[in-house]
Protein backbone atom coordinates (compact mmCIF):
# COMPACT_ATOMS: atom_id res chain seq x y z
CA UNK A 1 0.00 0.00 0.00
CA UNK A 2 1.58 3.44 -0.93
CA UNK A 3 2.27 5.69 1.84
CA UNK A 4 0.80 8.48 2.28
CA UNK A 5 2.46 11.88 2.44
CA UNK A 6 0.71 14.65 5.08
CA UNK A 7 -0.71 17.56 2.98
CA UNK A 8 0.17 21.31 4.54
CA UNK A 9 -1.90 24.37 3.07
CA UNK A 10 0.54 24.94 0.37
CA UNK A 11 -1.07 23.15 -1.93
CA UNK A 12 -4.23 25.86 -2.01
CA UNK A 13 -1.33 28.30 -3.38
CA UNK A 14 -0.28 25.99 -6.03
CA UNK A 15 -1.69 26.56 -9.24
CA UNK A 16 -0.90 25.11 -12.65
CA UNK A 17 -0.95 27.05 -15.68
CA UNK A 18 -1.37 25.84 -19.15
CA UNK A 19 -0.38 27.96 -21.92
CA UNK A 20 -1.50 27.39 -25.23
CA UNK A 21 -3.35 24.28 -25.20
CA UNK A 22 -3.69 22.44 -28.13
CA UNK A 23 -5.96 19.22 -27.22
CA UNK A 24 -8.44 18.74 -24.75
CA UNK A 25 -7.48 15.49 -23.85
CA UNK A 26 -4.07 16.98 -22.54
CA UNK A 27 -6.41 19.50 -20.34
CA UNK A 28 -7.97 16.32 -18.99
CA UNK A 29 -4.93 14.11 -18.42
CA UNK A 30 -3.08 17.48 -16.59
CA UNK A 31 -6.55 17.60 -14.40
CA UNK A 32 -5.35 13.81 -13.26
CA UNK A 33 -1.77 14.17 -12.61
CA UNK A 34 -2.87 17.34 -10.21
CA UNK A 35 -5.66 15.14 -8.57
CA UNK A 36 -2.97 12.24 -7.68
CA UNK A 37 -0.41 15.42 -6.41
CA UNK A 38 -3.13 16.52 -4.11
CA UNK A 39 -3.34 19.90 -6.18
CA UNK A 40 -6.68 21.90 -7.62
CA UNK A 41 -5.97 25.24 -8.99
CA UNK A 42 -5.83 25.32 -12.60
CA UNK A 43 -5.28 28.35 -14.75
CA UNK A 44 -5.80 27.58 -18.77
CA UNK A 45 -4.49 30.29 -21.45
CA UNK A 46 -5.70 30.82 -24.88
CA UNK A 47 -7.06 26.98 -25.11
CA UNK A 48 -7.69 25.47 -28.71
CA UNK A 49 -10.03 22.87 -26.92
CA UNK A 50 -11.53 22.80 -23.74
CA UNK A 51 -14.08 20.26 -22.32
CA UNK A 52 -13.97 17.79 -25.35
CA UNK A 53 -15.18 14.01 -25.12
CA UNK A 54 -11.83 13.14 -24.78
CA UNK A 55 -10.86 15.41 -21.97
CA UNK A 56 -13.58 14.36 -19.79
CA UNK A 57 -12.41 10.56 -20.62
CA UNK A 58 -9.16 11.84 -19.55
CA UNK A 59 -9.76 13.49 -16.47
CA UNK A 60 -12.07 10.52 -15.17
CA UNK A 61 -13.22 12.03 -11.42
CA UNK A 62 -10.87 15.16 -11.85
CA UNK A 63 -13.05 16.65 -14.58
CA UNK A 64 -14.21 19.02 -12.15
CA UNK A 65 -10.73 20.69 -11.98
CA UNK A 66 -11.25 21.08 -15.82
CA UNK A 67 -14.68 22.90 -15.00
CA UNK A 68 -13.51 25.39 -12.41
CA UNK A 69 -10.27 26.02 -14.39
CA UNK A 70 -10.00 30.09 -15.03
CA UNK A 71 -9.53 30.74 -18.56
CA UNK A 72 -7.37 33.84 -19.89
CA UNK A 73 -6.47 35.25 -22.66
CA UNK A 74 -2.51 36.25 -21.64
CA UNK A 75 -0.49 34.79 -19.47
CA UNK A 76 0.33 38.22 -18.46
CA UNK A 77 -3.49 38.12 -16.52
CA UNK A 78 -3.11 34.48 -15.73
CA UNK A 79 -0.42 35.35 -13.29
CA UNK A 80 -0.51 38.96 -12.64
CA UNK A 81 -1.26 37.87 -9.08
CA UNK A 82 1.02 35.01 -8.24
CA UNK A 83 4.16 35.75 -6.07
CA UNK A 84 6.53 33.19 -7.64
CA UNK A 85 6.17 32.03 -11.47
CA UNK A 86 8.34 29.23 -12.05
CA UNK A 87 8.40 28.32 -16.05
CA UNK A 88 9.25 25.03 -18.00
CA UNK A 89 11.22 24.54 -20.59
CA UNK A 90 13.14 21.92 -22.52
CA UNK A 91 17.41 21.66 -22.38
CA UNK A 92 17.20 22.35 -26.25
CA UNK A 93 15.85 25.54 -25.68
CA UNK A 94 17.97 26.67 -22.42
CA UNK A 95 20.11 30.17 -22.08
CA UNK A 96 23.68 30.16 -20.70
CA UNK A 97 22.86 32.92 -18.98
CA UNK A 98 20.31 31.59 -16.42
CA UNK A 99 20.43 28.61 -14.22
CA UNK A 100 17.58 25.59 -15.09
CA UNK A 101 17.04 23.80 -12.19
CA UNK A 102 15.63 20.16 -11.65
CA UNK A 103 11.93 19.37 -10.11
CA UNK A 104 13.80 17.91 -7.60
CA UNK A 105 16.12 21.27 -6.81
CA UNK A 106 13.57 23.52 -7.32
CA UNK A 107 10.79 21.77 -5.13
CA UNK A 108 11.98 22.71 -1.42
CA UNK A 109 11.84 26.58 -2.48
CA UNK A 110 8.11 26.24 -4.39
CA UNK A 111 7.01 23.87 -0.98
CA UNK A 112 8.26 26.88 1.19
CA UNK A 113 6.90 29.75 -0.82
CA UNK A 114 3.83 28.20 -1.06
CA UNK A 115 3.12 28.09 2.65
CA UNK A 116 2.43 31.86 2.38
CA UNK A 117 2.86 32.66 -1.39
CA UNK A 118 1.17 32.07 -4.49
CA UNK A 119 2.67 30.33 -6.70
CA UNK A 120 2.39 29.25 -10.39
CA UNK A 121 3.50 26.52 -12.25
CA UNK A 122 3.86 27.42 -16.12
CA UNK A 123 3.63 24.82 -19.19
CA UNK A 124 3.80 26.14 -22.57
CA UNK A 125 1.93 24.30 -25.71
CA UNK A 126 2.25 20.74 -26.19
CA UNK A 127 4.77 20.94 -29.61
CA UNK A 128 6.95 24.35 -28.70
CA UNK A 129 6.90 25.09 -25.45
CA UNK A 130 6.83 28.66 -23.63
CA UNK A 131 8.17 31.49 -26.13
CA UNK A 132 11.42 33.53 -24.95
CA UNK A 133 9.33 36.72 -23.67
CA UNK A 134 6.89 34.02 -21.73
CA UNK A 135 10.22 32.37 -20.49
CA UNK A 136 11.45 36.15 -19.47
CA UNK A 137 8.62 36.74 -17.39
CA UNK A 138 9.82 33.90 -14.40
CA UNK A 139 11.21 33.61 -11.91
CA UNK A 140 12.98 30.14 -11.77
CA UNK A 141 13.25 27.95 -15.32
CA UNK A 142 12.68 23.92 -14.71
CA UNK A 143 14.01 21.29 -17.21
CA UNK A 144 13.20 17.50 -16.68
CA UNK A 145 16.64 15.67 -17.56
CA UNK A 146 15.36 12.60 -20.12
CA UNK A 147 16.84 10.44 -22.06
CA UNK A 148 18.32 12.25 -24.80
CA UNK A 149 17.59 10.31 -27.53
CA UNK A 150 13.70 10.21 -26.47
CA UNK A 151 13.69 13.49 -24.82
CA UNK A 152 10.20 14.85 -25.14
CA UNK A 153 7.98 14.23 -22.37
CA UNK A 154 3.72 14.90 -23.10
CA UNK A 155 2.15 18.02 -20.90
CA UNK A 156 0.83 15.58 -18.27
CA UNK A 157 3.85 13.37 -17.45
CA UNK A 158 5.88 16.95 -17.13
CA UNK A 159 3.31 18.37 -14.62
CA UNK A 160 2.93 15.15 -12.66
CA UNK A 161 7.08 14.46 -12.47
CA UNK A 162 7.28 18.40 -10.98
CA UNK A 163 4.18 18.16 -8.68
CA UNK A 164 5.02 14.86 -7.74
CA UNK A 165 8.66 16.45 -6.49
CA UNK A 166 7.08 19.21 -4.78
CA UNK A 167 4.59 16.90 -2.77
CA UNK A 168 7.30 14.62 -1.57
CA UNK A 169 9.45 17.56 -0.88
CA UNK A 170 9.20 17.77 3.20
CA UNK A 171 11.85 20.98 4.03
CA UNK A 172 8.74 23.17 4.58
CA UNK A 173 9.82 26.58 6.70
CA UNK A 174 6.64 28.61 6.49
CA UNK A 175 7.78 31.33 9.05
CA UNK A 176 11.01 31.72 7.18
CA UNK A 177 9.18 32.13 3.44
CA UNK A 178 9.80 36.25 2.52
CA UNK A 179 6.61 38.33 1.54
CA UNK A 180 7.42 38.33 -2.10
CA UNK A 181 6.17 40.92 -4.60
CA UNK A 182 3.16 39.83 -6.90
CA UNK A 183 3.75 39.32 -10.62
CA UNK A 184 1.58 42.86 -11.52
CA UNK A 185 4.14 44.86 -8.90
CA UNK A 186 7.21 43.41 -10.85
CA UNK A 187 5.76 43.94 -14.20
CA UNK A 188 4.53 47.98 -12.99
CA UNK A 189 8.25 47.93 -11.84
CA UNK A 190 9.81 46.78 -15.25
CA UNK A 191 7.77 49.00 -17.18
CA UNK A 192 8.52 52.26 -15.29
CA UNK A 193 12.33 51.08 -15.04
CA UNK A 194 12.20 50.69 -19.02
CA UNK A 195 10.70 53.72 -19.66
CA UNK A 196 13.33 55.87 -17.60
CA UNK A 197 16.44 53.58 -19.04
CA UNK A 198 15.46 54.69 -22.61
CA UNK A 199 15.03 58.22 -21.68
CA UNK A 200 18.67 58.11 -20.45
CA UNK A 201 19.45 56.44 -23.38
CA UNK A 202 20.94 53.01 -21.57
CA UNK A 203 18.57 51.73 -23.66
CA UNK A 204 17.52 51.57 -27.22
CA UNK A 205 14.28 52.71 -28.17
CA UNK A 206 14.04 50.55 -31.68
CA UNK A 207 14.74 47.49 -29.08
CA UNK A 208 14.25 47.80 -25.41
CA UNK A 209 13.80 44.35 -24.84
CA UNK A 210 16.97 43.08 -26.30
CA UNK A 211 18.86 44.58 -22.91
CA UNK A 212 15.59 44.31 -20.60
CA UNK A 213 15.43 40.70 -20.95
CA UNK A 214 18.43 40.13 -19.11
CA UNK A 215 17.46 42.66 -16.22
CA UNK A 216 14.26 40.65 -15.91
CA UNK A 217 16.12 37.37 -15.95
CA UNK A 218 18.26 38.69 -12.91
CA UNK A 219 16.31 40.66 -11.33
CA UNK A 220 13.44 37.87 -11.38
CA UNK A 221 16.11 35.33 -10.05
CA UNK A 222 15.74 38.10 -6.68
CA UNK A 223 13.57 37.34 -3.93
CA UNK A 224 12.24 41.04 -4.64
CA UNK A 225 9.59 42.14 -1.58
CA UNK A 226 7.07 44.90 -2.08
CA UNK A 227 9.36 47.13 0.09
CA UNK A 228 12.19 46.27 -2.48
CA UNK A 229 10.08 46.85 -5.46
CA UNK A 230 9.20 50.81 -4.24
CA UNK A 231 13.18 50.64 -3.82
CA UNK A 232 14.12 49.99 -7.12
CA UNK A 233 11.02 51.96 -8.34
CA UNK A 234 11.68 55.07 -6.29
CA UNK A 235 15.51 54.95 -7.85
CA UNK A 236 14.02 55.08 -11.21
CA UNK A 237 11.96 58.17 -10.43
CA UNK A 238 14.62 59.65 -9.08
CA UNK A 239 17.13 58.86 -12.20
CA UNK A 240 14.19 60.36 -14.45
CA UNK A 241 13.87 63.64 -11.92
CA UNK A 242 17.58 64.30 -12.69
CA UNK A 243 17.70 63.76 -16.44
CA UNK A 244 15.16 65.76 -16.48
CA UNK A 245 16.31 68.87 -14.20
CA UNK A 246 19.63 68.04 -16.18
CA UNK A 247 17.97 68.95 -19.34
CA UNK A 248 16.38 72.25 -17.48
CA UNK A 249 19.94 73.37 -16.41
CA UNK A 250 21.78 72.79 -19.58
CA UNK A 251 19.24 74.72 -21.67
CA UNK A 252 19.78 77.77 -19.06
CA UNK A 253 23.46 77.88 -19.14
CA UNK A 254 23.35 77.78 -23.28
CA UNK A 255 21.13 81.12 -22.90
CA UNK A 256 23.04 84.19 -23.52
Amino acid sequence: MPEVVDQTPYSENISVVLVGTRKGGNIGAVARAMKNMGLERLKLVGPRELITEECQMMAGKAIHLVNSADVYSSLDDAVTRDQLIVGTTSLRKREKSQRIYTPREIAPLIRENAVTQRVALVFGPERRGLSDNQLARCQYLVSIPSNPEHSVLNLAQAVLVLTYEIFINTQVEGEGALDLASDQEREQMFRSMEEVLVKIGFLSSQNPEHIMRSIRRFLGRADLTPRDVKILRGIMSQVQWYEEEGHKLGEKIRKP
